[in-house]
């Protein structure tokens, strides 16, 4: 009898990305590293900004956390994988999720595969980041 034996790549547990994961996955507010840092030292004084930087890019990388692109400043982070949709106000530059009913995914999906049906390219991942003034910037007569 021949027994194999697979060499898993293990990640090795850390302390600062459990935290730093956690901390998104119950967030909605799409914090940038520095603040989720300043929210963090708190908990846990002695993590450095270039950990959480380091543990945010392993996350993203891993599939775990979504990074968005932010128009308006430093990129932010989002702890929610489910498909939506981000809005972000170019006056105060918050980002907010914009959830969609099963029908609505499925007609977005319809059509941005049409249009990339003219491309000849294979569509593998999508990010969809609206901009415009959200209501409390217009109540305000920020615009």
């Amino acid at each position: 009898m021949i027994f194999l034996y697979h060499k898993i790549a293990m990640e090795k547990y850390s302390r600062q990305r459990e935290l730093i994961y956690h901390s998104l996955e119950t967030r909605k507010d799409h914090p940038t590293a520095e603040e989720l840092y300043l929210d963090l030292k708190e908990k846990m004084p002695e993590i450095g900004i270039a950990t959480v930087y380091r543990n945010l890019s392993d996350l993203c990388q891993k599939g775990k956390i979504i990074k968005i692109k932010s128009k308006y400043g430093p990129d932010r982070f989002d702890g929610n994988l489910m498909p939506h949709i981000h809005f972000q106000c170019e006056q105060c530059n918050n980002i907010v999720d914009i959830e969609l009913k099963s029908e609505e995914k499925e007609k977005i999906d319809n059509d941005l595969l049409a249009v990339l049906n003219k491309t000849d390219a294979i569509l593998t991942t999508s990010e969809i980041l609206l901009i415009g003034i959200c209501k409390q910037c217009q109540n305000h007569g920020m615009n």
